[in-house]
């Protein structure tokens, strides 16, 4: 082979390997330029002055790109305006806040952050507790007491003030129960210590009780009233150290009137979320029957004789799973604060939780709320949000067993608690049990309208739950089948006028055979999912009240 040939085959080879190597860049380059333009925060940190607005950019966002905007921290900094790109952010008082931008491509995902430093004084001032507002289905009675002002806060210029307001922390949904051999009094209440347990959604150092006595046939005479922080939770134990006493108008001795609705002075008492709180009741005369409580409130009870509000224990106390006459307690709470209503029937009212052929006993706290408030307060921009659980096992949207039907205690239920800002409507599968035919949609969804008209009415978000499946319930017919299917059907479409979904239903369902909730959460009972409590409370987007 002479020299020529060899230099020449030499070219072709450096031409091979010189387009072999512009291939490859080929290829590498598109990873590299989308490594580029990922999306990036203009900057990492911005100043803004109290009242002020900055505006924070997002570089690189993508056509197809989902953004959400996160203040972690409203009350310092708050987000007034926001786009895929953009978001304007106002200093709300003095301090430092994070927000945070979650950028979603497809499946893939990131979250970056900005910190936020709010200089200069705020303006914002404390003003007094607000006067209650009253329940549309009790009047107040005369002795309701008017909040005093609120408590001092330091002059200093570089302490910022902050705006406070009531917002119920706990309540659960009011109703007629008498007294049986079954049921809470075991014995008469006058001249006897109750012992009720409560857990509050979140903290604060000052609350204030809504005691009711709407279906009272008589005056229900309180003797003494204390709280105190219960030590365990199946156990009548309490902190005397933390023993507080009670006062109407300034007056331990007080009467809830027949067919009224009253507030408890405010009392200082710290208390962190999700702790029990011991209410003890000693009764003058009380009535024996039109006894206004809550059969289900899947906590233990516990009676004695005499007055014992301060004993650290009861001995030989007669135990119930009932409360009587607590609406609910409210907390003195930062502006930012809002409660959630939870309006439902048995699965609301965590039916299940304590069902002994499981092996469940009271004092669990295992309902899907108390799941849901555990989240609330493990995520940052909600732990000011508190729960009310106004669900009534066997209670249906039509009918009135075993109390006012839901329709005719949906306004009380909503608006006769502080500082309620959402609304979860689960309800409505005692009305389509058993069907024969599929006419009771018609009765029905007006029902759900004026609910959801009633919320927006008074700013209320109000999200709808699609009724869940029990295709394995001694109640099933394939006409409820079909109208659950309508019914949730509607609730989804935008004819429904919910501001949202929560979908227990997808949660706890057989995938398989989606008119069953899963065996291993309902076992042998098909309707009630007593193990897919926590499920459904996994099921809820935080964000949606954030």
């Amino acid at each position: 082979m002479n020299s020529r040939s060899c230099s020449s085959k030499k070219k072709k080879m450096i031409g091979v390997l010189t387009l072999s190597f512009g291939m490859v860049l080929s290829l590498l380059a598109p990873s590299s330029i989308e490594a580029a333009k990922s999306p990036k925060l203009s900057k990492s940190q911005v100043n803004v002055s109290v009242g002020k607005t900055v505006t924070l950019k997002l570089k690189n966002v993508a056509k197809k790109a989902k953004v959400k905007w996160v203040s972690k921290s409203k009350k310092v900094a708050k987000i007034t305006k926001s786009s895929k790109k953009s978001a304007k952010i106002k200093g709300v008082k003095a301090g430092k806040a994070t927000i945070k931008a979650t950028y979603k491509v497809g499946k893939k995902s990131r979250t970056l952050s900005c910190k936020v430093v709010v200089k200069g004084k705020s303006t914002v001032k404390v003003t007094a507790s607000p006067a209650p507002t009253p329940s549309p289905s009790a009047t107040a009675a005369p002795n309701t007491p008017v909040p005093s002002n609120a408590p001092d806060v330091s002059a200093s210029p570089d302490v910022p003030k902050q705006v406070y307001k009531w917002v119920t922390t706990w309540g659960t949904a009011e109703e007629r129960c008498d007294a049986t051999d079954s049921a809470m009094p075991k014995m008469a209440l006058t001249d006897t210590t109750v012992r009720q347990i409560i857990r509050v959604t979140t903290g604060g150092n000052k609350l204030r009780l809504r005691l009711s006595n709407q279906y009272g046939k008589s005056d229900v005479e309180i003797q003494s009233l204390h709280l105190a922080k219960q030590i365990k939770a199946d156990a009548s134990t309490i902190d005397v150290s933390t023993d507080t006493a009670v006062t109407v108008n300034g007056e331990e001795e007080f009467i809830i009137p027949k067919g009224k609705v009253i507030l408890t002075d405010e009392v200082e008492f710290p208390v962190d979320a999700l702790e029990n709180v011991a209410v003890s009741v000693y009764f003058g005369e009380a009535p024996k029957d039109n006894i206004t409580g809550h059969r289900g409130a899947r906590a233990t009870t516990y009676q004695v004789s005499g007055n014992q509000v301060s004993e650290e224990r009861f001995s030989s106390a007669k135990t119930t799973t009932s409360w009587f006459f607590l609406a609910d307690v409210s907390m003195w709470s930062p502006e930012d604060s809002r409660a959630v209503v939870c309006f439902g029937d048995s699965i609301t009212d965590g039916y299940g939780t304590d069902a002994t052929y499981l092996g469940k006993k009271p004092d669990s706290y295992t309902r899907w709320i108390d799941y849901f408030a555990k989240r609330l307060q493990a995520n940052e921009g909600t732990t000011n949000v508190s729960l009310i659980n106004e669900g009534i096992g066997a209670n249906s949207i039509l009918g009135s067993y075993p109390t006012d039907a839901g329709k005719d205690r949906f306004a009380r239920d909503l608006l006769e608690h502080d500082g309620v800002e959402y609304c979860i409507i689960l309800f409505g599968v005692n009305d389509i049990t058993n069907l024969k035919e599929t006419s009771k949609y018609n009765l029905l969804i007006p029902e759900y309208k004026k609910m959801i008209q009633l919320c927006h009415e008074n700013g209320i978000k109000v999200y709808g739950a699609p009724i869940l499946p029990f295709g394995t319930s001694n109640s099933y017919t394939e006409a409820s089948e079909e109208v659950r299917t309508m019914i949730n059907d509607w609730m989804r479409s935008e004819d429904s006028g919910v501001d949202g979904i929560i979908d227990f239903e997808s949660a706890v369902a057989d995938p398989n055979n989606p008119k069953n909730i899963l065996e291993k959460y309902t076992h042998e009972d098909g309707l009630h999912p007593y193990d897919g409590y926590s499920a459904m409370a996994d099921a809820i987007d935080l964000s949606m009240f954030e």
